[in-house]
């Protein structure tokens, strides 16, 4: 099984501010599937690509809430089970449970989110696109499926927006 290369181009870029102009005239033109390289992350960067929110997050808050109930419900069914009168105290003490939900909270909080990440990161596309080793170092890019007719007026337009070298997939 052999990985596809994804047709498009990719402009390189020096500076943050170039990159980032270039972006919102894509943007502006209707383009979303465009990929950026760089070799930092940055604020700019995610206001310019609008990326919806990660769903990661709702992953630890169901994580978190499952690990809560479960540390009160075993725990409370543990007591019920082997009961231990203990001088009149309640069997059940929610107090006295709060340590073992909190620990299953950060547990199941945890790996819950690590789930998150597997399912939504993307880990097992079969498409790879153009890069250069110079986004881990001083440069930035922009990746822009399209077609092999439509190589000269992407090429075209990234140049007039900014990009230093243009290369084809």
């Amino acid at each position: 099984m052999s990985i596809e290369s994804t047709p498009g181009v990719l402009g390189i870029y020096s500076h943050m501010d170039t990159l980032i102009d270039a972006i919102k005239h894509f943007k502006s033109r209707g383009r979303d599937d465009i990929k950026v390289h760089s070799p930092c992350p940055h604020h700019d960067l995610d206001h310019a690509l609008d990326e919806p929110v990660s769903p990661v997050r709702r992953f630890t808050l169901l994580g978190g809430l499952t690990g809560c109930s479960f540390g009160y419900l075993f725990t409370s069914f543990g007591s019920l089970e082997w009961i231990l009168p203990t001088s009149g105290k309640p069997i059940v003490s929610p107090v006295a449970f709060t340590v073992v939900a909190f620990e299953l909270t950060i547990l199941f909080g945890a790996l819950f989110t690590l789930l998150g990440i597997v399912l939504n990161a993307k880990l097992f596309t079969k498409r790879k696109t153009l890069y250069d080793d110079r986004f881990t170092d001083d440069k930035f890019g922009i990746f822009i499926p399209c077609t092999r007719s439509e190589y000269e007026a992407m090429t075209k337009e990234l140049t007039d927006h900014g990009a230093e070298e243009v290369k084809h997939a």
